[in-house]
């Protein structure tokens, strides 16, 4: 890590809506050819039984990589999206070949069907296990994180379907909230134990390299992209704002165009810190965006955003600089250092 403290500062700062010298930047670059897959990689179990192997397989991808600027190498147990679900008695069915993985939709009447967490559950084993060897290996090395635990409505689908779960949001609603508080309880006892498994001093991220000194989780509801915002009032609001206020520092996955016309309601929300904005597939480029970044800006919130190099100008045009990240990847090591020095500019601009 070159810098950590002081870039540490700067996600500090980033939190805050504050500014060190710069915005958080982030850019990734391949020192050669031929680099393994990184900590997106998903852990089925031919894993388990040999994490040392994947540990080595790691440290190889981490001495592939140039992390310039505020990257940092980060490592978590990715078992596949919304894994909650898993350790409830969901199964998992893992494809290797595509990286990936998904669940049944198992669960036929959400008014018979209780979220029961079993200890001894596989995939809750497997996660306690890779989360202590990937803290163990850490110090020094890489920030451990906490795995893709998903949320809320995210895991009413999973079990349910998202369609069976709109017609419970319409036939019996109170079921859907009480299932909904029972999921956070699960959740938030699942996340404190993982976090306090992390190394002294490590901080905390998940998927989203966005380190915390604290609990931080990119908090997300994908599901809502199927209903308007006053159903997501209704039924999901309280318990975002409930994980919001648990976390020391909470961000919010907004995920395509569908997403968006829940936004206004997000940005009431004190306890939410930031908001990582994913336009999707098939959509404009993310400075087509701005005026909505920049309403988020207004709001008092920060922004993660997932970039590239030819749409920096249009952003440090557009943006300002605090409570910003920048996260890309550059063709080069020399690529990605002139990124890093052109993005600090614009933290110089502003002072």
């Amino acid at each position: 890590m070159v810098d950590w403290e002081k870039s540490q500062e700067r996600f500090r700062a980033f939190w805050e809506r504050q500014l060190v010298d710069r915005p958080v930047v982030q850019v990734y670059a391949p020192k050669r050819p031929g680099v393994p897959k990184g900590w997106w990689r998903i852990l089925d179990e031919s894993v388990w039984a040999d994490p040392d192997r994947t540990v080595e397989e790691m440290r190889a991808f981490f001495d592939g990589i140039h992390f310039a600027g505020d990257a940092y190498p980060m490592w978590y147990p990715n078992l596949g999206p919304g894994v909650l679900t898993a350790f409830l008695g969901n199964r998992i069915h893992f494809d290797p070949e595509h990286d990936t993985s998904w669940q049944d939709h198992t669960v036929t009447d959400l008014s018979s069907w209780r979220p029961q967490f079993d200890h001894q559950n596989a995939y809750w084993q497997a996660t306690l296990h890779l989360t202590e060897r990937i803290a163990a290996a850490a110090p020094g090395r890489f920030i451990a994180g906490i795995t893709d635990l998903g949320m809320g409505a995210d895991l009413l689908a999973a079990v349910r379907g998202a369609d069976g779960l709109c017609m419970d949001m319409m036939d019996c609603p109170d079921v859907v909230q009480a299932r909904l508080s029972e999921l956070r309880q699960l959740w938030q006892q699942c996340y404190q134990t993982l976090y306090d498994r992390l190394p002294a001093g490590n901080g905390s991220n998940c998927w989203l390299a966005a380190w915390a000194p604290g609990r931080t989780y990119p908090l997300q509801n994908d599901f809502s992209c199927m209903i308007s915002p006053e159903m997501y009032r209704e039924f999901f609001l309280e318990d975002l704002v409930a994980h919001c206020d648990w976390l020391d520092y909470a961000v919010y996955h907004l995920d395509g165009p569908g997403a968006v016309p829940h936004l206004d309601m997000l940005l009431e929300i004190p306890s939410l810190r930031a908001i990582q904005w994913t336009p999707g597939a098939g959509q404009p480029p993310m400075p087509y965006w701005l005026p909505m970044l920049r309403r988020i800006q207004a709001a008092g919130k920060g922004l993660f955003l997932y970039t590239g190099p030819q749409e920096l100008d249009a952003l440090m045009d557009g943006l300002r600089p605090e409570g910003v990240i920048l996260n890309l990847w550059a063709g080069s090591p020399a690529e990605a250092d002139a990124l890093v020095d052109k993005v600090a500019a614009w933290g110089v601009k502003s002072c």
